[in-house]
């Protein structure tokens, strides 16, 4: 075996998409979401994307993506598999070193696993994959939090009514987002959650319709939620957030619903809802349950 590395490009995406279908036995996924996690980078002006191919002689045999945020010395580690018939033969290893020799000659000095700013599969690494585990540990990786995804049942459409008219009447108007409101977005940005959370609300301002969900009082942005930003062939959810002086008033469930409606009517049965922070929210007012836990994994390149 004579394995080289070369960059991918979006024509090697096919036999990109074999291999990632063979390894991710827990996940189901279309080769769409698959070339929008390597091949479209959400803020180009900050990160750079790269697809790293292995090959044995002319086939394809492993990949790995890797992002570089050069001017926050941070990178992630994004997904990564091995053929079956190349699996404990180096080739992932190999692919791992390109990538660690890149981030340190742009002074990357911590990598995360998985947890890519506004285009991640997953918030972290399903401990099911356990040979990937192995060797995330075994090349210096340490693990140091946990996440959960919930799953959220459609079976019916939320009635929010009831509750848009109440807060009206206590002067917070509820409505979705249109084009015309990016300044009031960025001041809510900018004043409560940060750029993070700018990015997945822009994306999902981009949908048609959009898929971001307003509370405001005074013409000012007091709560937010969205869904499709990322993942929409899975229905997924988030971010959402109130500011602190507007909690308690139940705008949350009514944003979450709102958007829950959304991808029932966009035909899905259930919505995802990743890496959840208040686990009895959701529940409560959705019936959501648990449904995968992840391990998060980083690397400091400070030192060999």
């Amino acid at each position: 075996m004579h394995i080289t590395i070369v960059t991918a490009e979006t024509s090697d995406l096919t036999a990109i998409y074999d291999i990632a279908r063979g390894a991710f036995q827990y996940d189901t996924f279309g080769i769409d979401l698959l070339e929008e996690k390597l091949f479209r980078n959400p803020s180009p002006d900050l990160d750079a994307y790269r697809v790293l191919l292995a090959k044995d002689n002319e086939n394809t045999v492993g990949f790995m993506h890797s992002v570089t945020r050069a001017t926050e010395s941070k990178g992630w580690l994004g997904l990564f598999a091995t053929a079956a018939t190349h699996q404990r033969q180096n080739a992932a290893s190999i692919l791992l070193q390109q990538a660690i020799d890149a981030w340190r000659a742009v002074g990357i000095q911590q990598v995360e696993a998985l947890a890519m700013p506004g285009n991640y599969f997953t918030p972290g690494l399903d401990p099911r994959y356990t040979p990937a585990l192995c060797f995330l540990e075994h090349h210096g990786f340490e693990r140091f939090s946990d996440c959960a995804n919930l799953i959220a049942p459609l079976d019916y459409e939320f009635e929010t009514a009831e509750d848009e008219d109440r807060l009206k009447k206590i002067g917070v108007a509820v409505r979705r987002a249109t084009t015309e409101d990016h300044k009031l977005l960025d001041d809510f940005f900018g004043e409560q959650f940060g750029p993070a959370w700018r990015l997945e609300a822009a994306l999902a301002c981009a949908q048609t319709p959009a898929a971001l969900h307003l509370a405001l009082e005074n013409d000012r942005i007091i709560a937010f939620s969205a869904h499709s930003s990322q993942n929409r062939e899975w229905g997924f959810f988030g971010p959402m957030g109130t500011t602190p002086a507007a909690r308690g008033k139940s705008i949350g469930r009514v944003l979450l619903r709102r958007c829950l409606n959304d991808l029932r009517a966009a035909g899905h049965r259930t919505s995802i809802i990743p890496w959840v922070g208040p686990i009895g929210f959701y529940a409560k007012h959705v019936n959501a349950r648990v449904d995968r836990v992840f391990w998060r994994y980083r690397l400091s390149l400070d030192r060999d």
